[in-house]
């Protein structure tokens, strides 16, 4: 009779074990979150995302390259983006492409120090 209740036991604490470890292991591991922004390469969409914010500008100077581009995928798809002019300012801005494609800034272009 001893005998049930041990082996109920000890099976218990094999498979607590088990389980911390699998635990233990996927927290090692770097996950993306949804909805989470994540750095991307420069796509002919962000350029053409940097396009339009130039068009909105004021200024005379061309675009010098796109330094650095941050995305996050919501109901169509944020992005974050630095980028350089040929007069050596360098800018951020964050521009929301709709599911149709259509760029819309949602903050305005602010000079970065």
């Amino acid at each position: 009779m001893k005998i049930i209740p041990i082996l109920a036991f000890s099976s218990l604490l094999i498979f607590a074990s088990c389980n911390q470890k699998t635990m233990n292991t996927s927290d090692t591991h770097t996950q993306r979150l949804v909805g989470g922004w994540q750095t991307t390469e420069v796509t002919p969409d962000v350029e053409n995302a940097v396009n339009f914010v130039l068009g909105q500008m004021n200024t005379a100077s061309k675009l010098d390259e796109i330094v650095q581009v941050k995305t996050q995928v919501v109901n169509g798809l944020n992005y974050d983006i630095d980028f350089k002019l040929e007069n050596g300012e360098i800018w951020n801005v964050m521009v929301y492409r709709d599911l149709k494609g259509n760029f819309t800034m949602t903050k305005t272009a602010q000079l970065k120090k």
